[in-house]
């Protein structure tokens, strides 16, 4: 069939794949000496140095990779859901610093426990320059909303968006409007939502400023809101539906 049938270019196409491999990442260039040999010692050869560079070369940069990490941090979430929360517990108890504080108020805020959230969060801000830091307020805000104290919530990010308007981004914002809602301000939640709602990246604006309106007779309007939930979904990416899921199912339930 001649030097170019299928089998010679596959190995030539594998050979210059390892090539480019053996480059990129700095190798010795004793490894393009030993494929150039062993394409013309024999297959049985070439094929060996295939498997020896795969098992010594390329399988260990695929598991230091970001996506390897990262995989294998999901698979101890899974088989030990409480190793993240017990780490960062330690680090505030050996370190305490503001950011082991603070990286332990987020995960608590995962967890649901606002209460504990709250304590340290208002901890990590102890001092002239942690009452200051906009994270640190954006965190404890979200906390105080989520704990149903709309009156701090809402004092919190009022200060946050004067001292840092790049921090009141379109989840403090989100968020806002739901403390506003928790103090039954409803009209100043409402103008909220609608400063927010075609900014937001994802559904749950519309989803949650959709439920408001319900509550308050306007139903045209959220009729309108679930219906554009619905078309804005339609036809998207499937990891897109998929984390919109919560929201998609609620504008279903509540399209008449």
């Amino acid at each position: 069939m001649g030097i170019f049938n299928p089998i010679s270019i596959g190995i030539l196409l594998v050979n210059l794949a390892l090539a480019y491999h053996s480059i990129r990442t700095g190798r010795s260039p004793a490894w393009l000496l030993a494929l150039a040999v062993a394409s013309f010692v024999g297959f049985l050869y070439t094929i060996a140095i295939w498997i020896i560079y795969v098992a010594v070369a390329v399988v260990p940069d695929l598991l230091k990779s970001h996506g390897a990490r990262r995989f294998a941090d999901n698979m101890v979430q899974v088989a030990d859901p409480g190793r993240v929360y017990r780490e960062k517990k330690r680090q505030v108890e050996l370190v305490g610093s503001v950011d082991a504080k603070r990286a332990l108020a987020e995960e608590s805020l995962k967890r649901g426990l606002f209460a504990d959230a709250i304590e340290l969060y208002e901890g990590a801000m102890q001092g002239p320059i942690g009452q200051d830091d906009p994270a640190l307020i954006k965190g404890l805000a979200r906390a105080r909303m989520l704990s149903g104290d709309g009156a701090a919530a809402e004092a919190l990010y009022l200060k946050l968006r004067a001292l840092d308007p790049a921090a009141f981004d379109a989840d403090a914002e989100l968020d806002y409007a739901r403390a506003l809602v928790l103090q039954n301000k409803h009209y100043e939640a409402v103008r909220q939502y609608e400063s927010v709602v075609s900014r937001y990246p994802g559904e749950e604006a519309r989803a949650r400023f959709g439920l408001l309106l319900q509550s308050m007779g306007q139903h045209d309007r959220a009729q309108a809101l679930f219906t554009e939930i619905l078309a804005s979904v339609k036809g998207a990416p499937g990891y897109y539906r998929r984390r919109q899921k919560e929201w998609t199912a609620i504008a279903r339930q509540n399209l008449r």
